[in-house]
């Protein structure tokens, strides 16, 4: 029987075969378990301020030991909402790096299902639309994402949520579905900043189609969540005001001839690590001008909509410059690259090159599982020299001693748990002042973590006492551990 005359059953066939794809994605996350590590150690920095808060504590960074201005007592420097879904989750599953990653791992799960369902919805076929969510599930820039305790994934699932709503509202009318898009919005954007040149494009829209119910409903839960966030924050506009200015400070600093490359996303080919940060060449930027051609003759591969709203997010994601920023945008990337393709099937592609078309998808499925096998060989490497590291790390540091950390792997949370006796302070990845970094120092009596981060934030550290060596497909790094010597700002 034909596709057509049964098309039930070829719907089962796709959610059996989405089941075994998850299944077998899920275990290939636990696989890397720690061994797939962040480019920065913040994740014990988003743990810290969730379980305080669900403990009771308050919503502080005690780790950073106000390098970040009040931040202690406050933590202003991302929005609010991954801290709260984190404090609910740790409650259940504990407080730890493992468990926050595991969130990531069903934030993942729960992106592809968007995806599948959002792909149909926007006219990609059945076939194609399961090879957009292996695409994306065979992405090492995913992959990454989905095993790290950040917040990038979960943003991913409220944006695609947010525009699976939207869609249906296209398609609807009903103003109580423009009102859904809205709520995902602004639960994206107050999980992640990423987030919100996206939104506006959608409230955007919304006025440019003379929709102006749509949008007040689109508009409300959006200006409610932020009406509360900064309520928050009313209770200390200075540390607000002084953490935030710092984060975007960092995204700013490297000046006009440093953010247009990245328009081309050519950090992807910076390696993470010693794993390239995408196994993917920059071609998503060749994608965005052949749909804006398209667009400017007449010939829209998708709706005008569709590519002002993935436009937003593409620039987002490039222009931002943060390595795991590619592994947010590869959902949208692959969404973007099957409605291109979709359109060509329907015009273009019959006989021969559709044909083409199938071995394509399948070599290049055959590629991503080639960087999967070379990662994967290379797991019980780091999982030993990780756990080598930890186990002697805890015993080589003196006792009663304050440590100064900026170490990847992150030693925070083990030390937290196996020697309470230390005073640990962990340096933020984002920008910090130099007089605090000073006083941080000046009463810390040694540094671990990585040489290099420590003399670019101006850290006079003595000869190492000893290190340990991470080996990856590409190379490796060392993490050291230095005695502190005193440390002045003149002038602060």
């Amino acid at each position: 029987m034909s596709e057509q005359g049964n098309p039930s059953r070829f719907a089962t066939v796709d959610v059996i075969c989405l089941l075994a794809f998850f299944i077998g994605l899920i275990v290939l996350l636990n696989f890397y378990g720690y061994a797939l590590l962040p480019s920065f150690p913040d994740e014990s920095l988003f743990l810290q301020p969730a379980q305080n808060l669900m403990e009771g504590k308050g919503f502080g960074t005690p780790a950073l030991d106000n390098l970040l201005p009040g931040i202690s007592q406050r933590t202003y420097w991302q929005p609010p909402v991954y801290f709260l879904v984190l404090a609910a989750w740790g409650k259940l599953f504990g407080f730890d790096v493992l468990s926050s990653r595991l969130m990531s791992r069903f934030c993942a799960i729960g992106v592809l299902i968007l995806l599948w369902l959002l792909a149909n919805r926007w006219g990609v076929s059945r076939w194609l639309a399961l090879i957009c969510v292996i695409w994306t599930g065979l992405d090492l820039t995913f992959q990454y994402n989905a095993n790290f305790g950040r917040m990038d994934t979960l943003n991913a699932f409220w944006l695609l949520a947010s525009l699976f709503s939207f869609t249906t509202y296209e398609e609807k009318g009903k103003d109580w579905q423009a009102g859904l898009a809205g709520g995902f919005g602004a639960l994206a954007t107050l999980t992640h900043f990423i987030a919100i040149p996206n939104v506006l494009a959608l409230g955007a829209i919304l006025a440019w189609w003379k929709r102006w119910k749509a949008l007040v409903w689109f508009s409300f839960p959006i200006a409610v969540g932020w009406v509360l966030w900064l309520t928050y924050a009313a209770q200390d506009w200075q540390s607000w005001h002084g953490q935030l200015w710092l984060q975007f400070a960092q995204k700013s600093k490297n000046g006009l001839f440093i953010v247009l490359p990245r328009a081309l996303f050519l950090q992807s080919f910076l390696p993470l690590f010693g794993v390239f940060s995408t196994n993917v060449p920059p071609i998503w930027f060749a994608l965005v001008a052949l749909s804006v051609w398209g667009w400017m003759r007449k010939h829209l591969p998708i709706k005008s909509w569709q590519i002002v709203s993935l436009s937003m997010t593409y620039f987002s994601a490039a222009i931002g410059g943060e390595p795991w920023y590619i592994g947010w945008w590869t959902p949208f990337g692959y969404l973007w690259l099957c409605s291109f393709l979709q359109f060509g099937l329907e015009r273009l592609l019959k006989g021969f090159w559709l044909f083409a078309l199938r071995v394509f998808c399948a070599l290049w499925i055959c590629w991503q599982l080639l960087w999967i096998g070379r990662t994967v060989t290379y797991v019980p490497i780091l999982k030993r020299d990780v756990d080598k590291f930890y186990s002697e790390l805890q015993t080589t540091l003196p006792k009663g001693s304050k440590i100064l950390l900026h170490s990847i792997p992150d030693a925070f949370p083990y030390l937290q748990r196996t020697r309470p006796d230390l005073k640990m302070v962990q340096l933020s990845p984002t920008p910090m002042p130099l007089k605090a970094i000073a006083q941080v120092s000046n009463s810390s009596d040694l540094f671990v973590g990585v040489t290099e981060w420590a003399e670019k934030l101006g850290l006079t550290l003595a000869d190492a006492k000893r290190y340990w060596f991470f080996r990856t497909p590409l190379g490796g790094w060392s993490v050291k551990i230095h005695l502190l010597k005193s440390l002045r700002v003149k002038g602060k």
